[in-house]
């Protein structure tokens, strides 16, 4: 690849995802901003066994100016994400999963977007269209009433969890990296440490972002509860190292930071039958450790979040202020199934 500044850095890991890579290539490569000129694609394979490296290898050949290809050890989608970082030449940069797509004037719409209000955010986020076993947009579409600049502070439930569907300045990266300790999380973690430097987030209702929803259950999200890391370092190094952070920087959690901890927090206390996976001492040790960090979060955030139902914030509000024998009693008389009744 000659030496060349883009508009847009796509960084797209690459792992069994022969079936669905070339849509994904293709939604990129046939932007409405032009894909020769302004876009450049960072492949990183990260030693996919299938065929999916002899489609990178096709493309770069396509388009030597345009994408760079990367052949590594398997060591997860943080250290591929991680290995493209020193290559990027755009002047933002979108992660993009190998099996996820992008509306047509995606990228149009964001330089727009950028070029009005360059200085006042670093990251603007992108509706969430699921296709494939699911349709419809993501839970967060509400935030996307309309293209504009949010102020977290004060719009604290207009959070962004993932870099797949945001375009982020590259230069706002700097020493950043993505967690290699993580499994789940690692992107939330990321682009939320990015957001506490202006509290603020770009949202462009304009750009499509298809995140694909596979029948065969074979992605990371739809398998994580079989993970021993869902349990152990995800509650450490994503949700209460997102809370550490905060309070470094600003001496308080930001509301939306704990927001984004518990939306997460949500869906872990939905989770039931995980006893297969964990043994008497893990289980005990995950639960405290939820507990912990719940502790941390306003009571405020609980009652006003969007993500629970009326009977999760009464149960989250006598879990945090001590009622276990009252919490207990609540699970039973409303039938309400959580991991803490799960044994």
């Amino acid at each position: 690849m000659k030496d060349k500044s883009f508009i847009f850095t796509v960084v797209i890991p690459v792992y069994k995802v022969e079936k669905y890579l070339r849509e994904t290539l293709d939604s990129v490569i046939s932007q409405s901003i032009g894909f020769e000129e302004k876009i450049q694609i960072i492949l990183v394979n990260d030693g996919s066994p299938d065929k999916s490296g002899e489609i990178c290898r096709e493309y770069r050949d396509r388009y030597p100016d345009n994408i760079v290809y990367i052949e590594k050890e398997n060591g997860g989608v943080s250290s591929a994400r991680n290995r493209a970082i020193p290559l990027i030449s755009g002047k933002y940069v979108n992660f993009l999963d190998s099996d996820d797509c992008w509306s047509e004037n995606a990228f149009e719409a964001v330089e727009q977007l950028f070029d009005s209000h360059y200085d006042e955010t670093d990251v603007i986020g992108c509706r969430k269209e699921f296709f494939g076993a699911k349709t419809g947009y993501h839970y967060l579409d509400y935030k996307f009433e309309s293209s504009r600049i949010i102020d977290l502070r004060c719009d604290y439930d207009c959070i962004q969890l993932d870099v797949t569907g945001a375009f982020i300045k590259s230069e706002a990266i700097g020493e950043r990296r993505f967690s290699e300790k993580l499994k789940f999380g690692e992107d939330a973690q990321f682009i939320s440490s990015i957001l506490l430097e202006k509290c603020t987030l770009g949202v462009c209702r304009e750009a499509i972002h298809r995140y694909r929803k596979r029948g065969d259950l074979s992605s990371a999200l739809q398998n994580d509860v079989k993970d021993p890391g869902y349990y152990t370092s995800s509650p450490k190094y994503f949700l209460q190292a997102l809370l550490d952070e905060s309070i470094e920087k600003y001496g308080i959690a930001e509301k939306f930071i704990q927001y984004t901890v518990m939306y997460e927090l949500g869906w872990r206390i939905r989770k039931k039958n995980i006893s297969q996976y964990l043994t008497q001492e893990e289980y005990d040790s995950y639960l405290e450790l939820l507990t912990g960090i719940l502790m941390q979060i306003d009571d405020d955030i609980i009652k006003s979040h969007r993500n629970l139902w009326k009977k999760h914030k009464i149960f989250c509000l006598l879990k945090k202020h001590g009622k276990n024998g009252a919490a207990s009693v609540f699970l039973k008389i409303s039938g309400l199934k959580t991991i803490y009744n799960s044994r």
